[in-house]
Order: C-alpha cells, then sequence, then structure tokens
C-alpha cells in the first residue's frame, strides 16, 4: 500500500444523505476490513459494498488510506471512552484501577477480532504518518500519565522506562485476546494474572 500523506476527509457531510453516504461507506470498510483484511481492501469494492459509486467515495475521501485511518481513529475514540474514566477515578485505588484498565483492555480486544487483526495491519501501513503518530500519542497518553503519576516517587529515575516496557508488556498481551479464540473467563484471568505480576512489581495499592 502506497503511502499518503492526506488522511482527512475531504469535506464533513452536513445533510442528511452525505451523512448517510459516510456511515455506508465506513459500515461497507468496516465489514470489508473485519473479513479480508487489506488484502481485498479496494475503494472499488468499498464503494460496491456500500452501495454508492466511486465518486461518491472520492467525495469524502481522498484515498482509501484515509478510509483506513477513520476507521482506527473512530474505534479508538469509542475505546478511550470506555479507558479513561477507569483510569482517571481519584476514588479508586491505583491498583484496582490498573486492575480494572487491564481488564477492559482485554475484553475490548477480544470483541470483533477479526476487525482487530484488520485494524492493526492497517496500523502498520499507517504508523508513519503524522497523523496516525498524533492519534497514537493521544491514545497512549492516558496510560502514561496514569503509571507515571503512580510510580513517581518509587522509581523517580527510569519512569520513562518503566512506563514504556510496561505498555509494552500490557499490549502484548492484550493483542494476543484478538488472536486466539478464548473464553470471557480465560481472558479476565489472564488480565488478573498479569495485573498482579505488576501491581506486586511496583508496589502498588
Amino acid at each position: 500500500m502506497a503511502r499518503k500523506s492526506d488522511l482527512s476527509l475531504k469535506k464533513q457531510p452536513r445533510q442528511a444523505r452525505s451523512v448517510a453516504t459516510v456511515t455506508a461507506i465506513v459500515e461497507a470498510a468496516t465489514y470489508i476490513l473485519s473479513r479480508g483484511g487489506l488484502t481485498n481492501f479496494t475503494s472499488n469494492k468499498v464503494a460496491e459494498r456500500a452501495g454508492v459509486n466511486v465518486a461518491s467515495f472520492y467525495q469524502y475521501f481522498p484515498n482509501k488510506e484515509a478510509l483506513l485511518f477513520h476507521i482506527i481513529q473512530r474505534t479508538w475514540e469509542v475505546q478511550l471512552e470506555r479507558l479513561e474514566p477507569i483510569l482517571m477515578d481519584g476514588n479508586v485505588t491505583p491498583a484496582r484501577r490498573l486492575r480494572a484498565f487491564i481488564r477492559e483492555l482485554m475484553m475490548v480486544e477480544a470483541a470483533e477480532t477479526e476487525l482487530r487483526r484488520g485494524m492493526r495491519a492497517a496500523s502498520v501501513e499507517l504508523r508513519e504518518t503524522p497523523e496516525f503518530k498524533a492519534l497514537f500519542a493521544r491514545g497512549t497518553a492516558l496510560f502514561h500519565n496514569f503509571l507515571a503519576n503512580a510510580l513517581r516517587w518509587r522509581e523517580p529515575d527510569s519512569i520513562g522506562f518503566i512506563v514504556e516496557a510496561t505498555a509494552i508488556l500490557i499490549t502484548s498481551f492484550t493483542e494476543r485476546a484478538s488472536d486466539e479464540e478464548r473464553s470471557k473467563d480465560y481472558l479476565l484471568r489472564q488480565a488478573d494474572f498479569l495485573a498482579d505480576l505488576l501491581i506486586v512489581r511496583f508496589g502498588l495499592t
């Protein structure tokens, strides 16, 4: 997939018909991405699935990369709406927040497994673009700030390394949830096991 620099919508849909067209395109693209990854992800196939002509596709999306980015952005925003309240709840101890965060992230990744795989493949294609880097930074800042604040007085000299290594570890665990067919109970046991390791290692309460 050739790298494109413009990942923004050409124009925002305003009228009901325009909104319906963009919605149909996004739903069609999500369907194709969740079943065939990037293999069959073309502008023509998306337009055909959406029931619109290709001209309508390019009326809103400059290229298929922009559509991929739109799907990833929308999915991550929904995910952050679920995760942010967990980490930001000052009435709950850091240990309980970390456990709840890992559990919820595991469930998020386990839902719509085929779509998650397609999104990861798309992320590889888009990760060098400025737009994706900005989206990724916004998505990870929440967890980084939480852990840095929780450990600030315990590991002041290596907090940056610890935050990065912990984020990689949690991501590796949770991404496996979209690669394996496992029961909810099994995934929650994995989440609790990882949470226990981190809570003990960091001395969180």
